[in-house]
């Protein structure tokens, strides 16, 4: 397998993204994984919404560069607010000469509210329903953008880590 990567994949809430980090890194040695989810837990009062959010992105983008910097493939798990900033992610990985492999998961909107529905079901504090929705109704296909585009409707979180497996093979 390749050691210099950065692996971006992105995907509507609910789509399987975590899950799917989480298995890829059985599989590569010294793996940076780095996400949304992960990241908004550093700050103790975090609030969904622009201010946090933001840093959230700016702190992600800075671990992508230093571990970069010390030459460890990086798994990044979240979706991109924009194409400004998917360009600023691969300008880093050229800067460093690390592969760029994209992936985008999607899945239907009512199993991906399901998906988020049962993974928050033992935390205090609840994403809004309106929340989920509106942030599953914001997806954008990207293939146009190089993406795969993987469904996961109808596949197990295992076949879809083989389809991006095959990514790093070919």
């Amino acid at each position: 397998m390749k050691k210099r990567f950065l692996l971006i994949i992105d995907g509507m809430t609910g789509s399987g993204k975590t899950t799917a980090a989480m298995l890829l890194s059985k599989h590569f040695p010294r793996v940076a994984i780095i996400g949304m989810d992960k990241v908004k837990r550093f700050i103790s009062d975090f609030k969904r919404g622009e201010r946090d959010n933001l840093i959230a992105r700016e702190i992600i983008f800075e671990m992508t560069r230093k571990y970069f910097e010390h030459n460890i493939a990086v798994i990044l798990d979240q979706s991109f607010k924009s194409d400004k900033e998917l360009k600023l992610y691969e300008k880093l990985a050229h800067k460093y000469s690390f592969p760029i492999y994209k992936v985008q998961l999607y899945t239907t909107p009512k199993l991906a509210m399901e998906r988020v529905q049962f993974r928050q079901q033992d935390w205090a504090n609840k994403i809004p329903e309106e929340r989920i929705k509106r942030n599953i109704s914001l997806f954008k296909n990207k293939q146009e953008d190089g993406f795969i585009v993987i469904d996961t409707t109808k596949i197990s979180s295992k076949k879809v880590v083989n389809k991006i497996l095959k990514l790093f093979n070919s």
